[in-house]
């Protein structure tokens, strides 16, 4: 027996012996290891007195009837140290009988530690799953081991559902080109954190525009690979857009202020130049002035327009879309050209600006038609169109329209139709061109919402 309690003494393991209903008749070395007690402070007291009171009624049936007890699964409970602390501990098996004492053995295993590391990782989980940016966890395998709730709401899934997938399931090859490009650059040293931009895939088939920080996990007692940050950066892009927008209508003025406006101002000096030498024919002149004049007025009136753009229509009103057409055929000059309009829709928007996307349209057709060029108003499913019978836009052109100082014509500013994009955009709305039904251009301003 000697040989017998010093092994038992040398166990990390709780072996307490104990009577019927719970008084403790032995107890070994363990118990002052864990607990603070010498080995016999607890003989013949009862075990539950030592036992957090939370936890005795998971023992109470396997000390009051130890012959009949069965353990379904593990029981874990806390057992009061010398010191006041409390301890964890679990059992795994009912009581066994003891023959030399009549009582029964309860093997008990310390699990203070894990249960630390559970409370420490449950307080790591939550405050992951607080945050806003996306987590992640895969292995070697590239197999999701944890996402928090904002991965789950990036990706549109419930988060249980991506343990154990591959984390490139649903990528395009764009992407997982970006991220192994990133891989490469963290793994050869070039960058302490992995970063990528791309566009993240949602398991409905959209992309959301995201940035990725990621870390290769080095320590050898883990199964994990590589963890990750993932944010949605489609507010930052938004604003990058509106930033370049910004800086090229910055670059439109500069270049109407130093050039176009320039140029009319000079002919006008010439012209005046040349009226104080020529009497006779100092009205010629004075004509020349005038449409010069006129010129730096249309010019100054862009020059507003760019200004206004890249302000968002915060406060939409009814407009009907069939008087705003005539308002903006009177502000244009289409001696000679038909408009034909087909509407009486009601549009929620900015009614001076929509007149202005309008006027622009308008403009560009007679400009590019000729001045009996027959221009349409109509609508399209989703909001309205303008489409002319002239020769039309070039299929290879159609997406340069709307760039900044882009002009088929050798006088022209090239800024109109960014105008209109801009407006539209401002709207919220989205605007492309295609070919009409008579060949010309035709422009379909959509997305637009119409009054109920």
């Amino acid at each position: 027996m000697p040989d017998f309690e010093l092994l038992l003494d040398r166990s990390s393991e709780l072996f307490t012996i104990f009577e019927t209903g719970g008084t403790i008749r032995y107890q070994n070395a363990a118990i002052n290891r864990h607990c603070g007690y010498a080995q016999d402070d607890l003989i013949d007291t009862s075990l539950l007195e030592s036992i957090h009171p939370a936890d005795r009624s998971k023992l109470e049936g396997l000390l009051e009837c130890p012959e009949q007890a069965t353990l379904d699964k593990p029981i874990e409970y806390r057992v009061r140290h010398a010191d006041g602390s409390w301890v964890w501990f679990e059992t795994r098996a009912p009581p066994r009988p003891e023959p030399d004492t009549g009582g029964y053995v309860l093997v008990s295993t310390p699990i203070d530690d894990r249960r630390n590391l559970e409370q420490r990782l449950e307080q790591y989980t939550v405050i992951l799953d607080s945050l806003d940016d996306a987590v992640y966890a895969i292995d070697s395998d590239d197999t999701i081991v944890y996402v928090n709730d904002a991965y789950g709401s990036l990706k549109r899934i419930d988060r249980d559902e991506l343990i154990g997938t591959d984390i490139y399931e649903w990528g395009k090859p764009t992407a997982l080109e970006t991220i192994d490009s990133a891989r490469d650059a963290l793994e050869s040293g070039r960058q302490d954190v992995g970063v990528a931009e791309f566009q993240f895939s949602t398991t409905d088939g959209e992309t959301v525009p995201v940035e990725l920080r990621f870390s290769i996990v080095t320590a050898s007692q883990t199964e994990l690979e590589q963890v990750g940050v993932v944010r949605d950066i489609t507010e930052r892009k938004a604003r990058e857009q509106a930033l370049e927008r910004k800086n090229d209508r910055l670059e439109a003025f500069a270049s109407i202020v130093s050039h176009d406006l320039r140029n009319p101002l000079n002919i006008a000096a010439g012209h005046l130049e040349l009226a104080r030498d020529d009497t006779d024919g100092g009205r010629d002149h004075f004509d020349e002035v005038a449409a010069a004049h006129d010129r730096m007025e249309s010019l100054i009136e862009t020059l507003l327009a760019l200004a206004r753009e890249g302000e968002s229509v915060t406060d939409p009103r009814p407009v009907e879309l069939a008087a705003v057409v005539d308002r903006s055929w009177r502000g244009v000059e289409t001696t000679g050209a038909t408009l034909e309009r087909d509407t009486d829709r009601v549009v929620l928007a900015d009614g001076s600006r929509l007149q202005q996307l309008l006027e622009n349209l308008i403009r560009n057709a007679i400009e590019h038609a000729g001045p009996d060029v027959t221009v349409t108003v109509e609508d399209c499913p989703d909001g309205f169109a303008i489409a002319d019978d002239g020769p039309g836009i070039p299929e290879a052109e159609r997406e340069q329209v709307f760039d900044f100082g882009y002009s088929s014509e050798p006088d022209g500013t090239g800024f109109g139709l960014n105008i209109v994009r801009e407006i539209a955009m401002a709207h919220d709305w989205s605007i492309s061109v295609t070919e009409s039904n008579d060949g010309g251009a035709r422009f379909e301003v959509t997305d637009v919402t119409f009054e109920a």
